[in-house]
Parts: C-alpha cells; structure tokens; sequence
C-alpha cells in the first residue's frame, strides 16, 4: 500500500479485478470501502476486463496498478498504474484516472506523487514517462505539478517525463 496525506493507494489484486466485474456490491464488499458511482469509468472498464486474464497468470504484476482510496470518505475515487512493470531499460509509462466529483482537488496530483514516489524507490524502475492527449490540460497541469517535464509534443499527443 502506499499512502499519501489524504489517499490509500492499494494495490489492484486479481481479487479485487473479479469483484469489480460482477458489480459494485461485490466489490465494496471485497475492498471494505464505497465504490463512486462513476468508477470505473466506461474506458477503464474495458482495460479491467483485459487486466483479468494477465493479473490471473501473473498476480504479482499486480503492484504496478493502484486504486485510490479517499481516507477521509472511505471512498474509491480513482486509479492510477504503470501500462506493465519496468521494460529492459527500466522504464514504465503511467496513467490515470479519477471520478469528476474528486477532479480539481488535488487528488489527481496527490496521486502521481504518490506512485512515483514509489517508483522511484522500486530497484527495477529508472525512468517514468507518461502521456496525454494535446487537448487534455488539466492531465498536463497534474504532470507538471507532480515533476514531470514536457519530452515531446506531437499533433495530439504530449510525452512527459518525470525528472
């Protein structure tokens, strides 16, 4: 688990992947904290059910993916990950995601922090990267904020690395 001041950065088990695609009941009950009503968001649903299969095979590539717990709520408001663990040259690209009632309050932030953080301690991880869309501002601002520098910018995509 990571923590950070206001977030509970669990790890995504193959568990917690299978309560999460038999619905929202059955996940709260499995995680023991609330579900939002908006998570998982429709495109993150599509990488869960694709993350099953591989979480099955390789369970303990579940420390790369995170959901984040709102402590004070007691409430999944979000997740956060590496697309896989470290390539050859130790590099792993994030993402992440958080439901709209959370957004503009530093969560988004928080979170990133957290996770590289923790990346950087991690012996296999040398590099972080991530990207977003050219359009997606408040995703640049959250990179930003959280250390990361524009590598790259092509018509609709940014290229971020943490420095």
């Amino acid at each position: 688990m990571i923590e950070t001041s206001r977030l509970l950065l669990l790890p995504y088990t193959y568990e917690l992947v299978e309560a999460t695609l038999k619905g929202k009941r059955d996940l709260e009950n499995v995680l023991n904290y609330k579900v939002s009503n908006e998570w998982p968001s429709p495109q993150y649903l599509k990488l869960i059910k694709m993350k099953k299969d591989k979480l099955h095979q390789t369970p303990e590539q579940s420390i790369w993916s995170r959901i984040a717990i709102h402590k004070e709520s007691g409430t999944l408001i979000g997740e956060i990950g590496c697309k896989g663990g470290p390539n050859e040259q130790g590099t792993v690209e994030i993402g992440y995601g958080m439901v709209s009632e959370a957004r503009n309050k530093g969560f988004a932030t928080e979170m990133v922090i957290g996770l590289t953080d923790w990346l950087a301690a991690h012996p296999k991880v040398k590099r972080v990267t991530a990207e977003c869309l050219v359009t997606n501002t408040p995703s640049a601002k959250v990179l930003e904020k959280s250390g990361f520098k524009l590598m790259n910018k092509t018509d609709e995509m940014l290229n971020w690395e943490k420095i």
